[in-house]
């Protein structure tokens, strides 16, 4: 028979942030998923996408903590038929581990909507325990509201699922908010959160492109209350993201990611100018 430790049941797979370009806006993605990572946080991101991307994530210790250990990769595929997306994250140490599979579709309507869609394949493991398989879905939707505006909205597990014998549910959280962009180069993003096992949580980040080469970002939340900086740095294809991030309960802990967009710095630029020109 499989069991789980007391202590674990509560968190798992819970919907921490991946990417660090995604913690330095405090997790403040959901209307804007822009990039491959739209897979944890908003599917329908992918549908904007118009160039191959992959991006590798790694947190080896959070906030100094090598049983919280954190990596993940991701990949889109935009065709004719919409974009296809593809993620791993693995979270945990040899005792107890965390892995999360995604198999994921965007696509969108007359470039103004969007919606998509994951399913997930869980796997936990705990030695001396035994394993785990569950399956799950998630959905998003998106909507350009005004050249300056748009809206996003995210179910994670929709289907309420639960992994193990005993049946301990799968974090289960609805997420919405606004991207608000009067520049190309320069986004505010609001959004609340709700896991149905935690109190209503608020964030918000800003993120600021200068030159089309440096990406400076900043974010904060609340419960728990926490605020993050980051940095982006763009050459040719690749961009190297980097933040810095505070917890009020377990303090400061950084964090790296690498993205490549086939689509290059022009590619990051028309990303940027999607929204306004949708409206052109």
């Amino acid at each position: 028979m499989f069991f789980l430790f007391p202590c674990l049941a509560s968190a798992q797979f819970e919907n921490t942030d991946v990417g660090a370009r995604q913690t330095g806006l405090n997790g403040a993605f959901t209307s804007l998923s822009d990039n491959s990572l739209a897979v944890f946080y908003n599917p329908a991101g992918l549908g904007q996408m118009k160039y191959r991307e992959f991006s590798l994530f790694y947190s080896p210790a959070p906030y100094g903590l090598t049983d919280l250990s954190t990596a993940a990769l991701t990949y889109a595929e935009p065709t004719k038929f919409g974009v296809f997306g593809a993620a791993f994250k693995t979270y945990g140490f040899d005792l107890y581990r965390e892995n999360n599979f995604i198999v994921s579709y965007g696509n969108g309507f007359k470039n103004r909507i969007f919606y998509g869609l994951n399913l997930n394949l869980y796997n936990l493991h705990i030695q001396n325990y035994g394993s785990a398989t569950s399956f799950g879905l998630d959905v998003g939707v998106m909507a350009y509201l005004a050249k300056f505006l748009q809206w996003g909205f995210f179910g994670k597990n929709i289907t309420g699922s639960k992994i193990g014998d005993a049946e301990e549910k799968i974090v289960q959280v609805y997420r919405t908010g606004f991207t608000y962009q009067p520049l190309d180069n320069f986004r505010f993003i609001a959004e609340i959160e709700k896991d149905i096992k935690y109190p209503v949580s608020v964030r918000g980040g800003i993120e600021y492109n200068i030159l089309d080469l440096l990406d400076l970002r900043a974010g904060v939340g609340s419960q728990p209350s926490t605020f993050a900086a980051g940095i982006g740095i763009n050459y040719s294809l690749f961009t190297f993201d980097y933040a810095l991030k505070n917890s009020e309960d377990l303090g400061f802990t950084h964090l790296g990611s690498i993205t490549v967009n086939f689509g290059g710095i022009a590619g990051k630029k028309n990303s940027r100018e999607q929204l306004r020109k949708a409206f052109d």
